[in-house]
């Protein structure tokens, strides 16, 4: 009878070690999961003020372009005018 209390009192230590050691790499592994998710959190807000500012930028070539199209087609029209006074 001592002898199987003895072996269920070794399985269970034994079994202890193993769960301590899962649990060290459990936490050895979370710890290294949170600092990857702090990096690709970085990298989105990086990643997001690198897209406002491309948007700002476009929306800035957007009027330039807008404007410069707006001084094509009045010159257009000058010389269209021009050419049918002429004529």
């Amino acid at each position: 009878m001592l002898g199987v209390l003895e072996k269920k009192l070794a399985d269970l230590v034994e079994l202890a070690k193993r769960l301590k050691e899962q649990n060290d790499d459990l936490r050895a592994k979370n710890s290294s999961l949170v600092q990857e998710n702090l990096s690709f959190q970085e990298r989105v807000e990086s990643l997001e003020l690198s897209l406002l500012k491309d948007k700002e930028d476009l929306s800035q070539e957007k009027e330039l372009t807008k404007m410069v199209v707006d001084g094509l087609i009045k010159s257009i029209d000058s010389l269209v005018e021009n050419e049918n006074e002429n004529s």
